[in-house]
C-alpha cells in the first residue's frame, strides 16, 4: 500500500467519523440543519453533505463547525468532549492534511469552547499552497518559522517569513501559506478563534482536505 493510499484512506475514515459526529453532536444540542448552518456560516447544503459523509471537511469547515458547537476542533474530533480540568491534561497530536508531496499539518492541543486556543506544527514542501477561507472575526494567528522559509498571503497582503523570525497574522479574510524557496517550511502556529455566526455568503462548500494550489 502507498503513502497515497494510506493518505486516502485515512481521509475518508476521517470524513465517516465527523460526518457520524455531526449527527450526534447536532442531535444533542436540538439543532436543525438551517441553525448549524448559520452558527457555522455554512450553506445547508454543505452541512448535509459533510452530516452524510459525501465530502471531507477541510480544517477551516472543522474551526467553523467546532465553533458552532461550542467545541474545539479536538474535542470535534474525539467521540466525547474533554471535561476533565486538571493542572496539566495531556492531549493527542492529530494530523489534519497532509498532500502527495509530504506537506503536513498536525493538530497538537486545543481548549474547548466557543474560544478557541490551538497549537499547530506545519510542513510545507516546495510547489505545495495549502489555502483557507476566513476564520471567524478578529481570529489571530501567531506563526513561527524553525527551517526554510514561509510565504504568507493574507487578503491582498503578502509576506516571506525566514528562518528563526516569527509573525502575527489576523485571518478573518482568506489566506495561504507555501514554501518560499526550494527546501521545505517548517513552521509552527498558535491561533486564537473566536467562535460565533459568520457570513454564509464567504462559506465555501464542502471539499476534499486542500491540496496543492487549491
Amino acid at each position: 500500500m502507498t503513502d497515497v493510499t494510506t493518505a486516502f484512506d485515512a481521509e475518508q475514515a476521517l470524513g465517516q467519523a465527523i460526518a457520524a459526529r455531526i449527527r450526534d453532536l447536532r442531535r444533542d444540542q436540538n439543532l436543525t440543519l438551517d441553525r448549524l448552518a448559520k452558527l457555522s456560516g455554512l450553506s445547508k447544503g454543505t452541512v448535509v453533505a459533510l452530516e452524510q459523509g459525501r465530502a471531507n471537511p477541510s480544517i477551516g469547515i472543522l474551526c467553523r463547525l467546532a465553533a458552532a458547537f461550542s467545541l474545539s476542533v479536538a474535542d470535534l474530533l474525539n467521540d466525547e468532549a474533554s471535561t476533565v480540568r486538571l493542572p496539566i491534561e495531556r492531549t493527542e497530536t492529530r494530523t489534519l492534511w497532509t498532500s502527495a508531496k509530504g506537506s503536513f499539518a498536525q493538530l497538537h492541543s486545543s481548549t474547548s469552547g466557543r474560544t478557541m486556543f490551538e497549537l499547530w506544527s506545519w510542513v510545507m514542501m516546495p510547489g505545495d499552497v495549502f489555502s483557507a477561507d476566513a476564520h471567524s472575526p478578529d481570529t489571530r494567528e501567531l506563526i513561527s518559522v524553525s527551517q526554510g522559509a514561509l510565504s504568507v498571503v493574507v487578503g491582498t497582503h503578502a509576506v516571506i517569513i525566514s528562518e528563526g523570525e516569527s509573525a502575527r497574522l489576523v485571518t478573518d479574510q482568506p489566506h495561504s501559506y507555501a514554501a518560499a524557496s526550494d527546501v521545505p517550511a517548517h513552521f509552527s502556529m498558535a491561533v486564537l478563534e473566536r467562535g460565533g455566526q459568520r457570513d454564509a455568503r464567504r462559506s465555501s462548500t464542502a471539499t476534499k482536505m486542500p491540496g496543492p494550489a487549491p
